[in-house]
């Protein structure tokens, strides 16, 4: 097996829906939960420990641009944050596991992903346009 900087979360919960590994952040949805991982770290948290999803805007845009052969392009995927409150988050390191209370995290989503959550969750959608 090869080395990964990725933790794995050995005790996922209900059925996979979409994985995703992007640079240096994992992301995955399960019927019953949220994953997000980055390099030594992840993030678990149960759908139905998520309170709410918001759009949220960078003041200033990532600057992380890729090569694609001879051009370099910034990925859009960088451009889509969203802050996810949550009752309780689990976070798995090198060094074990552990819960921790009320939690905002920002992370990026694609819009495949949101349409996941919103068929799983029952938020309610807010237009975010003036």
């Amino acid at each position: 097996m090869r080395f990964s900087d990725f933790i794995q979360v050995k005790s996922m919960q209900g059925e996979l829906l979409i994985s995703q590994k992007q640079n240096q952040l994992g992301c995955t949805l399960t019927t019953k939960e949220l994953i997000f991982q980055k390099p030594h770290a992840s993030y678990q948290i149960m759908l139905t420990d998520t309170l709410g999803l918001i759009p949220f805007t960078l003041k200033k845009p990532a600057s992380h641009w890729e090569s694609l052969g001879d051009s370099t392009h910034r990925p859009r995927f960088t451009q889509h944050y969203y802050r996810i409150s949550a009752s309780r988050v689990r976070i798995i390191n090198r060094n074990g596991s552990h819960e921790r209370g009320p939690t905002d995290l920002l992370v990026p989503l694609n819009d495949r992903f949101i349409r996941h959550i919103q068929k799983l969750t029952d938020f309610t959608a807010i237009s975010t346009s003036v």
